[in-house]
């Protein structure tokens, strides 16, 4: 079956991305700026569905990132905790030096475990409270509600990575010598606690292996001290493909089944949903899915995320998130496989970041999507995503995230995607 995209339909999806970003500029989480597109994405709900709502919520906005500033905090007082070491500054000081250093070490990464590794709010009550939105479109069903079908993407905008606007490439070599520095010396400073404790402790060996592992870490570990800016100078990411791409398509949705009121489904509610701050750690998602869990539950909910629709020969299937450790729905992934088969477009299965070694390596520093939300609290979900990798490092959470990055075709395939899994469903 050919789904047709009408030329206006797909002028839509373009216009309403420059609209946000015209009257919106950058929207970083808990943003005036980012209530401000809410507050546009509502009205466009309004005109297409049969409720239009905005569910506020709070969180620690800076709590996702600012987290690496104490992870750095923490590893270089653990340094320089062994260096001092030879100046005895009190009785056992060697057994207590190394200990501290090594609780510091262990606390580093359990605030990494928990902060990016499983997207807890951990650290977070450290930072200040601040208000964001989720904004909710219902197509009701024109039957009896026994099925939520959920069509996601987030309007709120990264900050500034600093190491990708000034490093490119450098980003993933400095974010791993990071990382890697960060493990090395937990490892090594439990070894050190470990010989202090029973009288091997040889200073002048693990001092020089200590120090050079510091001055092979320092620029890494400055540049992650400085991996984002402080308050608005960090608010100037346009985010045309991460991630107003993404609520263009959800908005079109509702667009498309006003006009083609034949494929409203009999039993299944669609709700289109644009979440708030996806770029503090998914805080948006996680509060919608805790605040209606149950009945997301109780109504076989599924949930088909959308996050960074850039490239027309890239658009893939999501269905493990690296980061995070999330496997998304089996079942899901097929019926997105038929709905592309239906509407005649090639597309992919794989994790998130890609399927090359490269891709792989990038996947496991790339985070995760809203869909990992939902997937987390046992609600069927899928990601679509569409990045060509080398072209995001010119473009990813920096200002040059710009409409123009949005390959033409791109929103319009993945619309189609979509359009073919609400079809396929309207025929059972």
């Amino acid at each position: 079956m050919k789904i047709e995209i009408s030329e206006d339909d797909s002028n839509y999806m373009y216009q309403i991305i420059q609209k946000v970003i015209d009257e919106c500029g950058p929207r970083m989480p808990c943003s005036s700026q980012e209530a401000r597109a809410a507050e546009i994405i509502k009205k466009e709900f309004e005109k297409v569905c049969d409720d239009a709502s905005i569910e506020t919520f709070s969180c620690q906005p800076r709590a996702f990132l600012g987290f690496i500033k104490i992870e750095v905090v923490l590893v270089l007082a653990s340094f320089l905790i062994i260096f001092l070491i030879p100046y005895n500054l009190m009785n056992y000081w060697t057994e207590i030096a190394c200990f501290i250093s090594f609780c510091l070490n262990i606390v580093s990464f359990i605030i990494l475990w928990n902060e990016f590794l499983n997207y807890r709010e951990f650290v977070d009550p450290l930072f200040k409270t601040k208000i964001s939105q989720n904004v909710i479109g219902t197509i009701k069903p024109t039957g009896e509600k026994k099925k939520i079908l959920i069509f996601s993407g987030h309007h709120d905008s990264a900050l500034q990575f600093n190491l990708l606007w000034h490093l490119k490439i450098g980003y993933p070599i400095i974010i791993f010598v990071g990382l890697g520095v960060m493990l090395l010396w937990l490892v090594i400073s439990a070894i050190i606690f470990l010989l202090s404790i029973v009288g091997l402790f040889f200073y002048d060996k693990f001092f020089l292996f200590g120090a050079i592992l510091f001055f092979i870490g320092i620029p890494a570990l400055i540049g992650l001290f400085l991996f984002t800016s402080p308050g608005e100078k960090a608010n100037k990411v346009p985010g045309a493909v991460d991630n107003l791409s993404a609520v263009a398509v959800v908005l079109e949705i509702g667009n498309y089944l006003k006009k083609h009121k034949q494929f409203i489904l009999k039993d299944t509610e669609i709700r289109l949903i644009s979440f708030g701050c996806e770029e503090a750690g998914l805080r948006g998602a996680y509060r919608y899915v805790e605040k209606h869990h149950e009945e997301l539950k109780d109504n076989n909910s599924v949930c088909i995320n959308m996050d960074a629709i850039q490239s027309l020969n890239d658009i893939s299937i999501v269905d493990f998130e690296p980061s995070t450790r999330t496997r998304h729905s089996k079942m899901v992934a097929e019926k997105i496989t038929n709905a592309a088969k239906l509407a005649e477009i090639e597309i992919k299965t794989s994790a998130l970041g890609g399927s090359s070694l490269l891709e792989k390596i990038i996947g496991q520093i790339s985070g995760g999507t809203d869909a990992t939300a939902f997937s987390k609290a046992g609600i069927n979900a899928i990601n679509i995503s569409a990045m060509n990798l080398r072209k995001m490092l010119q473009f990813y959470h920096q200002p040059t995230d710009t409409p123009d990055k949005i390959e033409k075709g791109t929103l319009e395939d993945v619309l189609k995607i979509c359009l073919g899994y609400i079809i396929i469903e309207s025929k059972k």
